[in-house]
């Protein structure tokens, strides 16, 4: 038996709740897939890096400067970082968004770059291997999940490491451009792992 664990924006909002969701999946050896979101809100003033995430692609499609909420989201991701002592170039991540801020970008790649870096961040730190939900969560053309194709992938990368963490939140059409999922995707993301996983359970942490 094996966990597919999903953790909401809530529980990652910070270095010190990336602290308590180190202790839940390494309690327990059969917590071997993990599925995030994005940073979430520190407190009751604080925003989400996806709602911030959101305003970058509006203020760069409209030529409007956004240089305020670019840096205020690269420094929460850098602030983590710091404070668990982690080697994963944040800076570079940033500079690779930084140079396709374009007012073609698409919000679909702007916005899942939430997941992917708290995904990273948390490979790291967990000691499980990265699976970018681009190479896993398979879209048709017609903008439905292949559930098939799919399940074996996200299977055999799981066969594969054994201990595996996914961002949540977005896939990709067979070309590779990235597609979001609904609000609430992770929880979407989190359950095509479970289905994939032959004798799993999916828990929702929030």
């Amino acid at each position: 038996m094996f966990f597919v664990a999903k953790f909401g924006g809530s529980s990652l909002a910070n270095a010190a709740q990336f602290k308590k969701v180190k202790d839940i999946v390494l309690g327990d050896d059969r917590r071997r897939l993990v599925v995030v979101s994005a940073l979430g809100k520190r407190n009751k003033d604080d925003s989400k890096i996806t709602d911030l995430l959101y305003l970058l692609h509006a203020h760069t499609r409209y030529s409007v400067p956004g240089d305020n909420i670019f840096n205020m989201i690269k420094e929460r991701y850098l602030e983590v970082k710091r404070e668990l002592k982690l080697k994963f170039d944040v800076e570079a991540e940033f500079d690779e968004i930084a140079k396709r801020l374009t007012k073609d970008v698409l919000v679909d790649y702007i916005v899942s770059r939430g997941e992917y870096i708290t995904a990273k961040i948390m490979a790291e730190y967990l000691g499980f291997t990265f699976v970018d939900a681009k190479d896993v969560i398979v879209f048709g053309y017609d903008g439905l999940i292949d559930q098939e194709k799919t399940s074996q992938l996200i299977e055999a990368n799981f066969r594969k490491y054994g201990k595996i963490v996914i961002p949540g939140f977005y896939g990709a059409y067979p070309n590779g451009v990235i597609k979001l999922l609904s609000r609430g995707g992770s929880d979407i993301t989190g359950s095509l792992a479970a289905k994939a996983i032959t004798a799993s359970m999916y828990e929702n942490w929030t």
